[in-house]
């Protein structure tokens, strides 16, 4: 796919955070730091989820014979490293200590089901790209794809409490991606809740033209916004309970944990309670660009 100035990325999450609140959207999604990187907040349930979908992932492209409890683990210890402490938003080494025994148990969860550690999955792109049309470009982080006689299955994995809504956007979205990508029409969804399910769940199967046209209008609304810059927070407020935490980290309140350059290139803040305010050999590791707002 040639490099389109114009684009606009359009993802499950890009919409979800949209839908909440254009403010969210813009702090997540268009605005970049003096360094050109995304900003990004940590705290410890996205630290295990991120954590457990890192691992499964690295996990998973190994081969089905190299698919081992010991590797499993491995992989497992070595990425907690990169959220231990601050840079997974903990402040206290027990409350790691169970987000980390958390993230555990749901690997071992996950390894019980022998299905994953015997499947091949369907290879596509790790960065998946399909044109909708006007400068629209559909995109998402598929977790696993595997082919079952002639019908393509999708499995996302989730590491939360909450399960999704019956009107979630996020599979169906999947589905149009994995059409598009393998030029089919035989597609079905499932989702694992690894924090207390032992299998998956079937999710039911999306119209993929419905689909399609649903998602190219939210699309022209998203490019509509973006060209006018319309991205107040529609509370009437200068936040509202979806984007304050990341207007807190716009104007100055977060403190930089960590930065990942290459695979998100984004920098990852926690937030800064007012108690406790930024040591002054500290202040440098804060952002604020609350007068450079577009809107």
């Amino acid at each position: 796919m040639a490099f389109n100035p114009n684009a606009v990325f359009i993802s499950p999450s890009s919409l979800g955070d949209f839908e909440k609140c254009p403010q969210l959207y813009y702090y997540r999604s268009v605005f970049r730091s003096p360094r050109g990187l995304k900003i990004q907040i940590i705290n410890p349930s996205l630290a295990i989820g991120a954590c457990v979908h890192d691992t499964l992932e690295q996990f998973l492209k190994l081969s089905p014979a190299d698919r081992l409890r010991s590797e499993l683990f491995r992989i497992f210890e070595w990425n907690w490293k990169s959220f231990s402490g601050e840079k997974g938003g903990f402040t206290l080494k027990d409350e790691e200590e169970l987000a980390r025994q958390k993230a555990s148990a749901m690997l071992e969860r996950f390894f019980g089901n022998k299905h994953f550690l015997v499947t091949e999955a369907v290879k596509i792109p790790g960065f998946p790209k399909v044109e909708l049309g006007n400068d629209l470009i559909l995109t998402g982080k598929l977790d696993w794809i595997e082919k079952e006689q002639d019908t393509y299955h999708v499995i996302d994995f989730k590491t939360g409490k909450n399960e999704e809504r019956e009107d979630s956007q996020q599979l169906p979205i999947y589905s149009l991606l994995v059409a598009r990508l393998l030029n089919t029409d035989k597609i079905k969804t499932s989702y694992w809740y690894l924090d207390k399910d032992e299998d998956i769940r079937p999710f039911p199967s999306a119209d993929i033209e419905e689909t399609f046209k649903t998602i190219k209008q939210k699309g022209e609304i998203l490019k509509l916004v973006r060209q006018t810059n319309s991205y107040r927070c529609q509370s009437g407020n200068e936040f509202c309970w979806a984007c304050k935490d990341m207007h807190e980290v716009a104007h100055g309140k977060g403190k930089l944990v960590n930065v990942d350059p290459v695979n998100r290139k984004q920098e990852i803040y926690i937030l800064v309670e007012e108690d406790k305010p930024v040591p002054t050999e500290e202040k440098q590791e804060t952002i604020s660009f609350a007068d450079d707002l577009p809107f």
